[in-house]
């Protein structure tokens, strides 16, 4: 027998395949689905960036402050940076396949899915900077395929979304 493996049934139509937590990441479209989830989160920031903009202007009679400006295009560099980063992604997909990471698909989807509804309400600047950056750097962590940046990446991503949770939670 060529093929020494055991065959496997596929889902069923319409149900996800079952995921270990070792499989994150372990397949092209995995990664492409982390790139797609990263280009949702630039997306959000460039919502983000103009929502705060139009504000700005309508409060300042068309006049933009210039540490707003700053910020704003500090931010819309780093949209760019997310974008480019998701787009080596895709292109590398097979490339970026990781062994075994001890995390699942599913959490690394919901931790970008979270980041980009927290760039959309964040209230504290410096906390969505650091977000972006946290972005960033999983998407660069990605890009190496390697087992440890990637834990990381993970886990600076998840501190900074608890401290953003923590700054929006009403006063007690």
């Amino acid at each position: 027998m060529a093929n020494d493996k055991p065959a496997t049934l596929p889902a069923a139509p319409g149900k996800p395949e079952p995921q270990t937590p070792a499989q994150a990441l372990s397949t092209a479209k995995q990664v492409e689905e982390l790139a797609d989830r990263l280009s949702a989160c630039a997306d959000s920031i460039h919502e983000r960036v103009m929502r705060d903009i139009r504000r700005n202007q309508e409060q300042h009679h068309g006049e933009v402050p210039e540490a707003e400006q700053s910020v704003a295009r500090a931010l819309l560099d780093a949209e760019i940076e997310l974008r480019q980063r998701a787009n080596r992604l895709y292109a590398d997909a097979a490339a970026c396949i990781v062994a075994p990471l001890g995390q699942s698909q599913a959490h690394l989807v919901a931790l970008t899915a979270d980041a980009a509804d927290k760039i959309r309400k964040i209230t504290r600047i410096g906390d969505g900077i650091t977000l972006v950056a946290r972005l960033l750097g999983l998407a660069a962590a990605a890009a190496t395929g390697q087992v440890f940046p990637i834990l990381a990446a993970v886990d600076q991503l998840k501190t900074q979304l608890d401290v953003v949770a923590v700054h929006a939670a009403p006063p007690a």
